[in-house]
């Protein structure tokens, strides 16, 4: 279901559940969602598996079992419920068999490939991923911006609303509430950088010149824009690069243009730039932005280097012959 489903849902009572949502921004949302659907008053707690799983089974059986002197009820949100040992899912299956229990649970799993075995006997919410127009509206009735900014800042910073609401935040205070955000705000401040124009990185791209790239990225580093929002720039004209090959031979440079969210001016030039890659290097190229994704995600590598030898491996794949 969508999360706006979620806020008027009302699951079967129980003192744990299973949650599946990938956002970990709408987890945090889901508190008040919770709150509604426990009823009453809740204290909650948003605890790693780790944390969780270092409390002793009689200090949790205890949370359970008796209501607290002063203060509310515990409400624990997990992350990471999938790892969940089997003992604890033992422990909690215990405290489901609770009439009424001073302590709930919500296990929040990124995936619904990730639910347990052990997890079948608790209520299970599934989230739908957010796609890029879900996303979209989330910008607009969240921050009362314009289609077109919405859109464009879905396109080049992705689509993780932790992301979104750090990058809206300072285009609020650029702007500094005097008027709306615009298109050209989030070139300037998100995504240009001071020595390049907002279509350098893009045309060296789809120009396969490497060394341009590089540059570019470079400055941008050291410019200070996030690594995760100059793959995500990478990652778009991935996109667009895979949407005009598969409508190659299909229509005008124009309707490939507009289908693939390119600027008419560039239609040309950008249906030129699709045929100087092969199928091979555009699917690789998918693998890599996706261990590129993860990679920045879970460690630190150095940005500089780490981009050099991607977009290397992007750059320099396989050519169609003759190009």
């Amino acid at each position: 279901m969508k999360f706006s489903e979620f806020k008027k849902h009302s699951p079967p009572p129980s003192h744990v559940y299973s949650f599946v949502c990938e956002d970990d921004f709408l987890v945090g949302e889901s508190r008040e969602v919770w709150g509604r659907v426990f009823g009453g008053g809740w204290d909650f707690e948003k605890l790693s598996v780790k944390e969780f799983e270092s409390i002793e089974s009689k200090d949790l059986m205890s949370s359970a079992l008796t209501p607290p002197l002063f203060g509310s009820n515990r409400a624990l949100l997990v992350t990471q419920g999938e790892k969940v040992s089997k003992k604890r899912l033992e422990d909690l299956a215990r405290i489901v068999e609770i009439e009424a229990s001073s302590l709930k649970s919500v296990l929040c799993i990124a995936s619904r490939r990730s639910v347990k075995a052990g997890m079948k006997g608790f209520p299970r919410i599934e989230i739908d991923a957010l796609r890029p127009a879900d996303t979209a509206r989330w910008l607009r009735d969240r921050y009362g911006v314009t289609p077109e900014v919405a859109r464009h800042l879905v396109e080049n910073v992705g689509s993780e609303l932790y992301v979104l609401q750090s990058e809206m935040e300072k285009l609020r205070t650029y702007v500094r509430d005097e008027r709306p955000v615009e298109v050209a705000d989030v070139d300037v401040l998100i995504l240009r950088s001071e020595r390049f124009g907002p279509f350098e990185l893009d045309d060296a791209l789809l120009a396969r010149d490497y060394e341009k790239a590089v540059r570019v990225v470079g400055t941008m580093i050291e410019e200070g824009v996030q690594p995760i929002l100059i793959l995500s720039r990478i990652a778009r004209v991935w996109r667009q690069i895979f949407v005009g090959k598969v409508l190659e031979g299909r229509g005008s440079a124009k309707d490939i243009a507009a289908a693939a969210s390119v600027p008419y001016w560039k239609a040309g030039e950008f249906a030129s730039s699709c045929r100087r890659f092969d199928w091979i290097c555009v699917v690789k190229g998918f693998k890599e932005l996706i261990e590129a994704d993860r990679t920045f995600k879970t460690s630190a590598p150095n940005p500089e280097y780490y981009f050099d030898v991607m977009l290397w491996k992007l750059i320099r794949g396989e050519v169609v012959s003759g190009q």
